[in-house]
């Protein structure tokens, strides 16, 4: 008995997993996203693996300068501030949809919200979107749409 309701639970979660939009590797589409008062990457891959109740969002790549980017944070609930590590323009984010197709972010820096996000994962599965306005570190603002292609 207990060993089916383990695989119960276990396809269950599986499926959940599966059937989130976000799951998977994305590469940044450099041609079709746009930065504004911010230098745009040289080159982005994202992932968004299952990870305890939740996912983990971890993006690498090469900066405008040629430095290494590694962005991560663990998602589990919506509305619950996460950590944002490596992340030069927030020091955490909460989302609201985590799992949809849709969603809303909210970056802090310091306790402070700085920015704001949606992210839109296309009817087809094939693109996501990040559309982003930041107040910068030096008090600048700056924003991006970011076009991630399914990998």
């Amino acid at each position: 008995m207990f060993a089916r309701t383990l695989f119960a639970i276990s396809a269950f979660t599986l499926v959940a997993f599966a059937a989130s939009p976000v799951m998977g590797t994305w590469k940044l589409n450099t041609a079709k996203s746009k930065y504004t008062g911010i230098p745009a990457p040289k080159d982005v891959t994202v992932t968004y693996t299952p990870e305890g109740d939740g996912w983990k969002y971890n993006a690498t790549g090469t900066g405008a300068d040629g430095q290494p980017i590694d962005y991560a944070c663990v998602y589990a609930k919506d509305n619950e501030e996460m950590k944002f590590t490596g992340y030069p323009f927030a020091d955490s984010i909460s989302l609201k949809g985590g799992n949809s197709s849709s969603s809303t972010a909210a970056f802090k820096r310091e306790g402070k919200t700085v920015g704001t996000a949606k992210r839109t994962v296309s009817k087809d599965g094939k693109t996501m979107t990040i559309v982003a306005n930041l107040t910068l570190p030096d008090g600048k603002k700056g924003s991006y749409t970011s076009v991630y292609d399914k990998q």
